[in-house]
């Protein structure tokens, strides 16, 4: 059977993400960017991980509505959640919580975050002035890269192999 990673994207981080748990998949794996196309049919898959950034403590709105109008057959698959955002440890582990309907985080065979990256560069100024509030910085370094956390793509893709 096989595996979609479907996930959505601001700033192509959490499409980062997707494709460092594409190389340690098993199988027959189909990626699919909420961004620029849509799921027409989720029947041929029998796992599904999903995927997107939390920004101010939001998920990706697409990651939110492709949750909630394939809630029933999720429910029915082998799923995997992930989030990509710059806290880690606990407060990740908050985010992702609150980031996806209940009955999906508590299917789900794993939920984790993957990592995270501010590029000031391809923010909007919008985004950049939130970004500095939040991190209360006032430099103006152009780039902060705490990156993938390989450790977790590994133990997730595991546990997706093995499920």
């Amino acid at each position: 059977m096989s595996t979609l990673i479907v996930y959505g994207t601001k700033y192509s981080f959490t499409e980062k993400c997707a494709k460092a748990l594409e190389n340690e998949l098993d199988g027959k794996i189909d990626m699919i960017n909420l961004q620029i196309e849509s799921v027409n049919d989720l029947s041929g898959y029998e796992k599904i991980i999903i995927g997107g950034p939390i920004y101010a403590g939001q998920l990706r709105k697409n990651v939110k509505q492709f949750c909630v109008d394939n809630l029933n057959i999720l429910l029915s698959k082998k799923i995997g959640l992930y989030i990509s955002c710059s806290m880690t440890g606990d407060d990740a582990r908050k985010q992702i919580k609150n980031a996806f309907p209940e009955a999906l985080y508590n299917r789900a065979v794993i939920k984790d975050y993957l990592g995270g990256e501010v590029n000031l560069e391809k923010a909007r100024f919008f985004d950049r002035l939130i970004i500095k509030m939040v991190s209360k910085s006032d430099d103006n370094t152009s780039s902060r890269n705490n990156g993938i956390c390989m450790d977790n793509v590994k133990r997730f893709a595991d546990a997706i192999n093995n499920c």
